[in-house]
């Protein structure tokens, strides 16, 4: 094997000097279509990302024995990373994005098969690949034939491990010394973190059919099912599912899903079946005409349906107060909300912002 000297380096960090930018323009119309295609799967993943290779980082790699010719020999060049939550993610991503590109069997690899099962370390996926012949007809694409890339998919906990222990400036690279046991604790540490890594693939698959089954019994109104983050949203989700698909009612809580559930539970509230109960269907559209996303409606709910018990039991001063407009519109619901809200101490606002104390008001209409 010959090797390469310093005139041959020079030629070729020249050659990749005027090729990078190409490289990562490549890169981005990868990400762009693989993120394009997950996004209309609705596959869940952590981040996107692409680079193309640095010149140093592709000189050094040039540069060692192994490559004869690092033009052709060198694969990851432009370079897409996919990092998912769990495991099983990183299998789905992986099973839709093949069909994409023309994948280059021979270089590709699951890092988890080919480490074994006897050992702990660096699990992910890696693609080879081309665009394909029918991408590569397009004007757009045609200045990257014959060009490949590379595509790695892995959890958030295998992105850390590799960082950790591959970065070539950290402490943890290259063979760790023997006092105090360093090495076996390490393979220890890898080993924990592959172990949380499949404890929270299987929480998340679990999770999953626990969806399943609670959407199941949904459409078959068998609501006797206690609430919580899933099946309260699976439950409204079918419920208001024509206010959502119109576009009249955010399906989310607004990250404050543990607060409504213990609203409803100060309520009384402890299954579906009893929040079933307590919705009003003659009053749907109010609710909705009120309310912007979940969390806006299960208190309407409340409120109407007994607004006295709600700031009694459930409220404790999660929000502040309300609207005039709002006030007005359930005060045509509930002539008694206006004494309600000032025995609990409930702000009414303005258009402007400005407190509106009702004992005011009542004292201003009887000198008026």
């Amino acid at each position: 094997m010959l090797k390469k000297n310093q005139k041959n380096l020079d030629e070729i960090m020249n050659w990749y000097v005027k090729q990078r930018p190409i490289y990562r323009n490549l890169a981005h119309k990868v990400e762009s279509i693989i993120r394009e295609v997950l996004d209309s799967a609705k596959v869940s993943y952590y981040t996107i990302s692409s680079r193309a290779k640095e010149i140093e980082s592709f000189i050094s790699k040039a540069s060692k024995d192994k490559y004869t010719d690092p033009v052709k020999e060198i694969k990851d060049l432009a370079g897409i990373r996919i990092i998912t939550f769990v495991k099983s993610e990183v299998y789905e991503c992986s099973d839709i994005i093949k069909p994409l590109f023309d994948i280059d069997s021979e270089h590709s690899m699951d890092k988890s098969k080919e480490l074994g099962d006897d050992k702990v370390g660096y699990r992910s996926v890696h693609y080879v690949a081309k665009l394909t012949e029918e991408r590569l007809k397009l004007p757009e694409y045609r200045i990257f034939q014959d060009m490949q890339f590379e595509i790695q998919i892995r959890t958030i906990l295998e992105h850390a491990w590799a960082d950790i222990s591959h970065d070539r400036n950290y402490k943890f690279n290259g063979v760790l010394p023997p006092e105090n046991d360093i090495q076996r604790r390490f393979s220890l540490a890898a080993a924990t973190l592959e172990l949380v890594d499949r404890e929270f693939d299987s929480i998340a698959r679990e999770i999953s059919e626990y969806e399943k089954y609670v959407e199941q019994m949904t459409m078959r109104s068998e609501l006797d099912i206690d609430i919580n983050t899933t099946s309260l949203g699976n439950f409204l989700f079918h419920k208001f599912r024509d206010f959502i698909r119109d576009d009249q009612l955010a399906p989310g809580f607004n990250q404050n899903d543990e607060t409504i559930i213990a609203e409803l539970k100060g309520f009384g509230i402890k299954t579906l079946s009893d929040l079933n109960n307590l919705i009003d269907d003659d009053k749907l559209e109010s609710y909705i005409y009120l309310s912007s996303n979940y969390l806006g409606l299960l208190r309407h709910i409340m409120i109407f349906s007994d607004a006295e018990k709600y700031f009694k039991k459930a409220w404790g001063r999660n929000w502040h107060g309300m609207e005039l407009d709002y006030f007005e519109y359930v005060k045509g619901f509930n002539k008694d909300i206006e004494g309600i809200l000032k025995k609990y101490k409930v702000e009414v606002w303005d258009a402007r912002g400005i407190e509106i104390l009702l004992d005011d008001k009542e004292e201003e209409e009887d000198i008026a």
